[in-house]
């Protein structure tokens, strides 16, 4: 088992927001300013992740293996064992990501699109869970995208610590944002490509976007 890390930062991104307005876009982006050994994505929009970075995709537990081995982006595909079942498909894949990223050393990234149709309000997410909870000690971080922020599961939600807010589609969709700090009507009249950030932990908050340029940020946002 790796050496454990106390003093990593406990990193969980969530880009939120409707069809359209860039959020996987800035998803990209904010992967590839991180530098990780490894990234690790879950890839069951019929294999977008793995056309937009030129990658072969993994469909077994071997082929995982074998992409870990060489480092660098791991894309699971679940259509071959879990046809039709993306939620089983990512209950392994975060379950079978928790035990292979306590045994290799450095920065990891767990990613997935689509959030909320993968760990909806009555879902029991026990792998991703296990992994929003003690991650941090393995060095795992992670980066979600959604578009509907109140149809994914609670107990997944409260981890977050980062969010880059795109415009929602109405004001019950805005509700979690506002509990949050943000400004509902803001958020509501953003256009396609702008986003407002805001870090829960420390209160440190950014604009950007196609529309204007982002202020300087801790995250080094800029350009983004």
């Amino acid at each position: 088992m790796s050496v454990q890390k106390q003093d990593h930062p406990s990193t969980k991104v969530l880009v939120a927001g409707i069809s359209g307005t860039g959020k996987t876009t800035l998803l990209e982006k904010l992967l590839k300013r991180e530098r990780a050994r490894w990234t690790f994505i879950y890839d069951h929009k019929n294999g977008d992740f793995a056309r937009r970075y030129g990658v072969r995709p993994c469909f077994t537990v071997d082929e995982l293996e074998r992409a870990v081995a060489r480092g660098g982006l791991v894309i699971y595909n679940p259509s071959r064992d879990f046809a039709g079942e993306k939620e089983r498909g990512f209950d392994f894949f975060a379950s079978w990501y928790w035990e292979i990223g306590q045994e290799i050393r450095g920065k990891k990234n767990f990613v997935a699109d689509e959030l909320q149709s993968l760990v909806d309000v009555y879902s029991k997410p026990d792998g991703l869970l296990k992994i929003l909870d003690e991650g941090r000690t393995y060095q795992m971080d992670c980066f979600f995208a959604a578009a509907a922020v109140n149809g994914i599961n609670n107990q997944v939600r409260k981890q977050i610590t980062e969010i880059f807010a795109f415009r929602q589609g109405d004001e019950a969709g805005a509700k979690w944002f506002e509990e949050k700090g943000f400004e509902v009507q803001k958020i509501l009249s953003l256009k396609n490509g702008e986003w407002i950030y805001k870090n829960v932990i420390t209160g440190e908050t950014n604009t950007g976007g196609k529309a204007f340029e982002p202020k300087n940020s801790r995250r080094n946002l800029a350009g983004l």
